[in-house]
């Protein structure tokens, strides 16, 4: 164990009363706070499943898979919220051009991203 996790149940300890019942709840609230990060059997996590499916329903994108980058995670408290930075787009339909335009819109709409954030590749075929 770290010498500032020592420091700091060292603190917790010496509280009293309504102390105790604060970093209780701060201790609550950060777990109910803080984002899901585990991935599924997928390898996308929840939000990443729930944004590929809305953009799998773009007409003639087919299946979309899509990988989201964040600058740092979250706070232990849930603070600061995780801001994504960039993201990755692979669809079976993206070798149409039109198509492509139309994930790289929606993705740059769905995650509040810019020009250049977001990159949109074809995927490979099933053998």
């Amino acid at each position: 164990m770290g010498v500032k996790m020592k420091k700091w149940l060292e603190a917790v300890k010496g509280m009293k009363g309504g102390a105790w019942l604060l970093v209780a709840a701060a201790c609550a609230a950060a777990l109910l706070l803080a984002p899901a990060s585990s991935r599924s059997k997928a390898g996308m996590t929840e939000e990443e499943q729930r944004y590929s499916a809305t953009l799998s329903r773009i007409a003639g994108a087919g299946e979309v898979r899509l990988s989201i980058a964040y600058a740092s995670p979250a706070s232990a408290f849930g603070v600061a919220a995780r801001q994504p930075t960039g993201a990755v787009i692979v669809a079976r339909g993206a070798g149409n051009v039109a198509v492509r335009l139309e994930l790289l819109r929606a993705a740059e709409a769905l995650l509040g991203l810019g020009p250049g954030e977001v990159e949109v590749f074809a995927m490979e075929e099933a053998p």
